[in-house]
């Protein structure tokens, strides 16, 4: 079976979620190989965490990880016959793409994703006033990019789907944005979100030198498999260029929508998420769809759950 393997991004992380994977053989080795760079408590974090305190960046980025590599490798292991034809990783969930894809081994994956994860903890640290992202739900979200990057102290931070982005900046920013859309009858839902801080936007510029040590330690190579990157919304295949597109994330705007078209465009049909709770694969039918708004015929997409993964 060919697949293209999609990761989550930050907000999926849930107390318990990697309960069941430390029982499974593949999945526990793998994360014990994460447990010198990603910390001792790891499985308590994957576990028992309570919810508010696993919502911290520190805490949420580095179960997610932890979940992503420990789901996916317990699949594979059960299914030997799955062949990837592409890997695709919604914000955090790239480094995730590149580990599936042969570019950063595993234990390189959770250097970057500790430095990455402490990096964004400490940037959240130094706002003087709350910050954070909104969910953006509309009809074609693209129609409304513009007027929310010239809306004051607000900028486009990720699009997800056809209908859905996310906003980011001060939080007192995001509410007048969402009473302008309202006094302006814009046809669109604006929701804030739980997060420390307005991901992808010029908040985290500062993030950039922490990454870029990070990644002079890391042994990047070629993907052996496809990777699409939000960052750019391509194909890449360059470790410098994949290594700096890292280091610019965490402030630049998030192209998941077109990643998965680049996926698309390369020749990937079915997609594969494993996790949890799945949840960019059920983007799908939001993403890829033609003119009359109907997913394309030729598209498949698997959500399989822990508890799905097999033996």
């Amino acid at each position: 079976m060919k697949a293209c393997i999609l990761f989550a991004g930050q907000s999926v992380q849930e107390t318990g979620m990697c309960r069941e994977l430390w029982k499974n053989k593949a999945a526990r080795e793998v994360l014990e190989r994460l447990k010198p760079t990603l910390g001792r408590d790891l499985e308590y974090v994957t576990t028992e965490m309570p919810e508010e305190e696993l919502a911290l960046t520190f805490n949420a980025q580095r179960a997610i990880h932890a979940h992503h590599l420990g789901h996916w490798f317990a699949y594979q292991a059960a299914h030997p016959d799955i062949e990837l034809d592409g890997a695709v990783g919604h914000s955090m969930g790239v480094v995730a793409a590149l580990a599936a894809a042969g570019a950063m081994s595993v234990e390189d994956s959770g250097v970057f994703i500790r430095a990455r994860a402490q990096v964004f903890s400490d940037v959240c640290k130094t706002f003087k006033e709350p910050m954070g992202l909104a969910a953006v739900m509309t009809d074609f979200v693209a129609d409304y990019i513009e007027k929310i990057d010239a809306f004051p102290g607000v900028s486009f931070a990720l699009h997800n789907t056809i209908g859905r982005g996310t906003a980011g900046g001060r939080l007192a920013d995001l509410s007048a944005l969402a009473r302008h859309a309202e006094s302006e009858a814009w046809p669109v839902k604006i929701m804030a979100l739980k997060v420390e801080g307005p991901y992808h936007t010029a908040a985290f510029k500062a993030a950039q030198p922490a990454l870029l040590q990070a990644l002079a330690g890391i042994n990047l190579a070629a993907p052996k498999v496809p990777v699409f990157m939000g960052t750019s919304g391509k194909l890449e295949t360059e470790p410098a260029r994949i290594a700096r597109l890292l280091a610019e994330q965490p402030f630049t705007l998030e192209k998941h929508f077109d990643a998965v078209w680049a996926a698309y465009g390369h020749g990937c049909r079915n997609f594969l998420e494993v996790a949890y709770k799945p949840q960019p694969v059920g983007w799908i039918k939001d993403q890829l769809v033609d003119e009359d708004g109907k997913r394309l015929p030729d598209v498949a997409a698997l959500a399989v759950k822990t508890a799905d993964i097999g033996p």
